[in-house]
């Protein structure tokens, strides 16, 4: 089948994303297609594209990881997304090695964890900061601007963005993500943001060499560029977003679902109050509970036999994230949140050469949230009952719309 092929037989499979794809709280249609076979067909996009999704753990993971399986040719058919991942043949996101590899080795060095254990303490003191501006104001507080002002915070810090600039590009960043509420909105919000990125970029290339000017990951990206001629300055442009905007949204979603369910499953915030040294073993179930949505699409290059069902050349797969940490294969009891579970590899930030470079990065960030928040307000509640909260479920990671709080 070629990937334009428009659908024709298929008229009777399903539509996707469901109306619970993006929910936080477990899908019970992705729940009830897992259990009768490990893919099924579905209706992907505004073109209702014919596609395979993946829902169980072992084929998603074999797919993840086979170099037959093609970003780049996903470009082909214009993939949805978001208006913060529109497709950019000259970001990473979209590109197949070898071409992938040689940016992808150039980023590396910036989050080697390493360059990320020595950003930790900073990340701890702007968590706190956060923290404490918003008890001065007084209960009820809104502690999602919290999870998602402290990760933009962070990439910036380490990009190198201006602290006079950071502010700015937060409000551009976050409109990005609201494209289903405010599509002009979304629209103007990322032609700002990409002026203001590619200024930086040239602002940055003219200080090069300047030892009174703060150097960021931009400006290791930026001298090794100018050194091997490896990367042209539309990849430079087009990096720097993916990290900025890579760096925010995912991040501020799962923080923000996170302290959602501690504080909606009382007894598991209050079992790390007690006793915080179970805070890493909870980091990852936290984690494997609340995965990024889904994986970006695929194109198979060959016949691929995944194990009871075929991808045929040309045929596109997707990955529902959170139906692989929901797999009673892999985990026991999945649907049930215990802190203490022994952590088993899942596949919350992907897999294979697509592993999402920011893993270590998102992993300090929610520990040094949540240990501020249990050191500094362990009192913390929900100021209403769960029942009432409400939920931006076409967002790229479902959360709350607010999280009102009390201490």
């Amino acid at each position: 089948m070629s990937i334009t092929e428009a659908v024709q037989n298929d008229q009777e499979i399903p539509s996707f994303p469901f109306d619970d794809t993006f929910s936080p709280h477990s899908s019970e249609r992705l729940a009830e297609y897992a259990r009768e076979a490990p893919a099924i067909r579905v209706r992907f996009g505004p073109g209702q594209l014919p596609i395979w999704l993946i829902v169980r753990y072992a084929p998603a993971r074999a797919m993840l990881a086979d170099s037959r399986f093609s970003r780049t040719r996903t470009l082909d058919f214009s993939p949805p997304l978001t208006a913060g991942q529109m497709p950019d043949p000259n970001s990473m996101l979209w590109l197949d090695p070898p071409e992938h590899t040689r940016i992808r080795r150039m980023v590396n060095a910036g989050f080697a964890h390493r360059r990320i254990e020595r950003m930790r303490p900073w990340i701890a003191a702007t968590a706190r900061a956060r923290i404490d501006a918003m008890t001065a104001q007084g209960a009820p507080g809104d502690i999602r601007t919290l999870a998602f002002h402290l990760p933009i915070e962070v990439i910036c810090q380490l990009l190198g963005v201006p602290d006079l600039d950071r502010e700015k590009v937060r409000t551009w960043s976050e409109s990005l993500f609201r494209f289903h509420l405010d599509p002009k909105g979304a629209a103007e919000g990322l032609f700002a943001l990409y002026g203001y990125m590619g200024e930086l970029v040239r602002a940055r290339k003219a200080a090069a060499g300047d030892t009174h000017s703060p150097e960021g990951l931009l400006d290791v990206l930026i001298a090794a560029a100018d050194d091997d001629g490896t990367l042209t300055e539309p990849e430079l442009h087009s990096l720097a977003m993916t990290l900025l905007i890579g760096g925010f949204e995912t991040t501020g979603g799962v923080i923000s679902n996170v302290i959602t369910t501690l504080l909606t499953q009382r007894s598991h915030w209050e079992s790390l109050v007690a006793d915080p040294s179970g805070m890493p073993n909870a980091i990852e179930e936290l984690l494997r509970y609340h995965p990024l949505s889904m994986t970006f699409p695929r194109v198979a290059t060959e016949d691929v036999d995944l194990g009871g069902f075929v991808v045929r050349a040309g045929e596109v797969v997707v990955v529902p994230l959170a139906a692989m940490s929901r797999d009673p294969a892999v985990f026991t009891d999945p649907d049930r949140l215990d802190l203490t579970r022994e952590p088993v590899p899942n596949l919350t930030f992907g897999a294979g050469v697509h592993h999402c470079i920011g893993a270590h990065l998102a992993r300090v960030e929610l520990t040094e949230v949540l240990t501020a928040l249990i050191e500094t307000v362990p009192g913390l509640r929900l100021a209403v009952a769960p029942a009432e909260l409400r939920y931006e479920l076409k967002a790229p990671i479902g959360r709350p719309e607010t999280l009102p709080v009390v201490w």
